[in-house]
This record gives C-alpha cells, sequence and structure tokens, in this order.
C-alpha cells in the first residue's frame, strides 16, 4: 500500500503527509479501504472519450456489485464487465489520471439493492475532481 501512496505522491507532485490525511478521512468517510469496480474492454479497442464526464462507481463489495449490475442488466455478453477489486488509493489515482472521470462514486454497503430502480445509483459517497483535489491537498 504505501508503494501505491508514494507512486501516486511522485506522480501528481503531491505531499506525501497530505496525501496520507486526506485517504485516511476518505476511507473513514466511505467505509473500507478496497472497493470493486467493473472493468470492460469493448471488442479489445480503446475507444476515445466522446466528451462525456464519467463516474468512476465502486462498490463495497462484490455482491453489491452483482446485485447492481444485474439489476441494470449490465452482465450480458458480448460486453460482459468483469470486477476488479481496487485500493482506494488506486482508484484516486485512477480518477487523477484519466481526465474524463470527473466523479468517484463510493457506493455503501446495502442489505438490499432492490429498492433502487435500474438507472439510479444506490446510496453512497460522490467525491467530484475539485473536492478529491482539496482533500488530498493538489492544487487545481
Amino acid at each position: 500500500m504505501d508503494d501505491a501512496l508514494y507512486t501516486l505522491a511522485a506522480e501528481q507532485g503531491l505531499d506525501l503527509e497530505a496525501l496520507r490525511h486526506g485517504l485516511a478521512d476518505l476511507r473513514a468517510r466511505a467505509g473500507g479501504d478496497a472497493f470493486y469496480v467493473f472493468w470492460t474492454t469493448r471488442g479489445g479497442e480503446r475507444t476515445e472519450s466522446s466528451g462525456r464526464e464519467r463516474i468512476l462507481l465502486a462498490f463495497p463489495s462484490p455482491d453489491t456489485a452483482l446485485a447492481f449490475a444485474q439489476r441494470n442488466r449490465l452482465t450480458q455478453p458480448p460486453d460482459a464487465p468483469r470486477l476488479r477489486r481496487l485500493a482506494l488509493v488506486h482508484l484516486l489515482r485512477a480518477m487523477l489520471r484519466e481526465p474524463a472521470i470527473a466523479t468517484l462514486y463510493l457506493v455503501f454497503e446495502a442489505d438490499d439493492l432492490q429498492e433502487y430502480p435500474p438507472g439510479r445509483l444506490p446510496a453512497g459517497l460522490r467525491l467530484s475532481r475539485s473536492e478529491l483535489l482539496r482533500l488530498i491537498g493538489a492544487r487545481p
């Protein structure tokens, strides 16, 4: 974990202690340090961003992620996503490296996702790029 923290600080020119403090705060608010994201490849080709701002949606458990995917019919081939477990520091790194990702959304653990209709996000912590930068002591 420390290696990833040092790497992120070096890549982004961040103060290591400010980053460590911001990450600890985010971890406490999010309720964990490891999250699951959907990883997709569209026929093996990388598509350019269409100018849309994207949300990096991360789930606290594989079960929560799978329930969301099934509810939103995201599990059908040929583009069926695979789950990937990432530490919070890796989610921050992905967001900072990819300008199209405008928001990190950390879903809270839920007993029943059935109450959320398809197309709606379950309860979670929404963090914009500018909020993230303030949290980790970076300049926008």
